[in-house]
């Protein structure tokens, strides 16, 4: 059974959620009182609603209450649209959402939409900067993803230079504290295993804590080891 996913406000954030979630397998539905905001998601999923996300009737007439997880996008760029995330949080909970992300804008926000019953909470000011200061701090890095709290994945690229080097010999659990969960070697997939050997322009998928990455990525831009 596929799952079921509202994404509430369809602003740049929002709307980049429901373009990015019609590319996987799940339900979608999208709501906004913006009409050409509903216009927009439209091109991307079928089940979109001009729908004013403090009114109770509305979410559930649109189907809000059947929903696995609701994805609360409003932004917060003034106190009444702060109110209006809280109260869509509420409305959600009285509903019966058990899963709630909401998008916080200040950090001093977070707090009170976590009291308010979100159970996750995502900033995509912080995602996006700090996305940008990994790449740029770390020229091998190719992308990075915070999956909760302080435990990121950072996908790298070695150098052309690199020498080749047994992953038994790197350790990295033991000496970085990080799994290297795959690596990506031309149209290849690898699942690292103790023969696995680490080459030149390899894409490698890193997941740890975010403290602990860097001290990998450093080791990794150097050319020999």
């Amino acid at each position: 059974m596929k799952k079921s996913i509202a994404v509430i406000g369809l602003g740049r954030f929002g709307l980049s959620l429901v373009e990015s979630f019609s590319r996987l397998n799940v339900d979608i539905i999208a709501i906004d009182q913006n009409k050409e905001s509903v216009k927009k998601a439209s091109e991307f999923v079928h089940n979109v609603y001009v729908v004013d996300s403090t009114d109770e009737e509305a979410l559930k007439s649109a189907g809000i209450s059947n929903v696995d997880h609701a994805i609360v996008a409003l932004g917060q760029n003034d106190r009444s649209n702060l109110t209006s995330s809280i109260i869509t949080i509420i409305k959600l909970k009285q509903l019966g959402v058990k899963q709630i992300t909401a998008r916080a804008d200040e950090d001093d926000y977070e707090e009170i939409l976590k009291l308010v019953g979100a159970t996750d909470i995502v900033s995509p000011l912080y995602i996006a900067s700090e996305r940008v200061a990994n790449k740029i701090a770390s020229g091998n890095v190719i992308d990075y993803f915070n999956i909760k709290n302080d435990f990121d994945v950072f996908e790298i690229k070695l150098h052309d230079e690199f020498e080749s080097l047994p992953i038994t010999q790197l350790d990295s659990r033991s000496i970085y504290g990080v799994n290297i969960l795959l690596i990506e070697r031309g149209n290849q997939i690898l699942v690292p295993s103790k023969d696995t050997v680490l080459m030149a322009k390899d894409e490698i998928f890193i997941f740890g804590k975010k403290k602990d990455i860097p001290k990998i990525v450093n080791n990794f831009n150097k050319k020999e080891h």
